[in-house]
């Protein structure tokens, strides 16, 4: 064998083992990933760099709707193409996964299966396409598409390497969405309790939703990332659970607690812990129910934390909280006008509320708390 030919042979060998290192990485990476977007967005920009083509696109089936449509696309844009339905029977992605076999096509123009109309809605000139079924065991759920090879056309070896990604794929596209509706179950769970919690305690009917969505706002303006912003949505419709454990003699009292009843009223962020630290899913949402009655002197309850000793989601939640309940009618009292209660907030900067959140909460004061 000449130096060019081994020459060749060393560069051939390197290619193909970077390229199967590369789908050892994917294979990782798709089974450690649980949150759907980022998951779709790997998956459309991984392909396409070992494809080297010039875009991907994952078309998943809709039962209800019995087509298929564009659940991720690095073509033009992904946006305008989720709202086109494929038609099964009349698109090449339709073939593939009704007949469960790959399909290569150098010139797609030429055939008539083509579903021009996507593409002209994004105004996406697809020349060559590579596309696979994405399948769990037998069944087909939907279908990978390169598109535009960059140099030269799609072989076999393209179809086995995008194969292998789509099998990977499927998998963990089902158990993203799986996670997704499991949210979505917690989330429609949890409003449920808080209702329940709020029909119960009938002096802060609509109190609890109402907070969550204030607190929500208020985190976005303080720089919370969406991760932690559904920890604190979830933390704030679980915010006054504990209260489930305080006897309606106590919590339906008209008048004065006495001390004795108090010291039972300020177990309930320990109620609350005590609940939900068992639950793994909810746990990064303990930090409100547990700590939003703590003060930044120490002289809140139930640890007596001091500063920054406060988790910050419950520092963010307790200037809410406050103004919520001092802004609604209560049996006892009726709501006080919004400018007293800015000042009795403003007053307790440093002693009961953090400086910062109650900076954040001025700044965004009146046009979101005033709607």
């Amino acid at each position: 064998m000449d130096l060019k030919r081994l020459y060749e042979h060393t560069r051939e060998y390197q290619y193909h083992n970077d390229q199967l290192k590369r789908l050892v990485e994917i294979s990782i990476t798709l089974n450690s990933t649980l949150n759907l977007d980022k998951l779709l967005a790997f998956i459309i920009q991984t392909a396409a760099e070992l494809l080297e083509c010039e875009a991907v696109s994952i078309l998943l089936y809709d039962n209800e709707k019995s087509n298929l449509f564009f659940a991720a696309s690095s073509a033009s844009d992904p946006i305008k193409l989720a709202e086109i339905p494929v038609p099964l029977s009349e698109s090449l992605a339709g073939k593939i996964f009704l007949e469960n076999n790959s399909l290569i096509l150098n010139d797609v123009e030429k055939d008539p299966r083509h579903f021009a109309l996507a593409a002209q809605h994004v105004n996406f000139h697809t020349r060559s396409l590579l596309g696979v079924p994405m399948r769990i065991q037998d069944q087909v759920t939907g279908v990978l598409e390169a598109l535009n090879k960059k140099n030269g056309e799609f072989t076999l070896a393209d179809e086995g390497i995008l194969s292998i990604i789509a099998s990977q794929a499927a998998v963990a596209i089902r158990n993203a969405r799986l996670l997704k509706e499991l949210e979505v179950a917690y989330d429609i769970t949890l409003e449920g309790w808080s209702n329940l919690l709020d029909l119960r305690d009938e002096e802060t009917e609509g109190h609890t939703l109402r907070v969550a969505q204030l607190t929500l706002q208020l985190a976005r303006e303080l720089g919370i990332g969406e991760e932690g912003l559904q920890h604190i949505r979830q933390g704030a419709l679980l915010h006054d659970i504990g209260k489930m454990a305080i006897p309606d003699s106590i919590l339906l009292k008209p008048g004065p607690l006495t001390k004795a009843e108090w010291e039972v009223m300020r177990q309930h962020p320990v109620y609350a812990y005590n609940f939900i630290a068992p639950i793994t899913y909810l746990r990064p949402a303990i930090d409100i129910p547990y700590s939003h009655h703590e003060k930044l002197n120490g002289k809140g309850y139930p640890r007596g934390l001091k500063g920054d000793e406060i988790p910050f989601a419950a520092r963010i939640f307790t200037v809410v909280d406050v103004w919520d309940a001092l802004t609604a009618n209560r049996p006892y009292r009726t709501a006080w006008p919004k400018d007293r209660t800015i000042k009795h907030i403003q007053k307790r900067v440093g002693t009961h509320f953090d400086p910062q959140v109650v900076k954040a909460f001025m700044d965004i004061y009146p046009s979101k708390f005033m709607e």
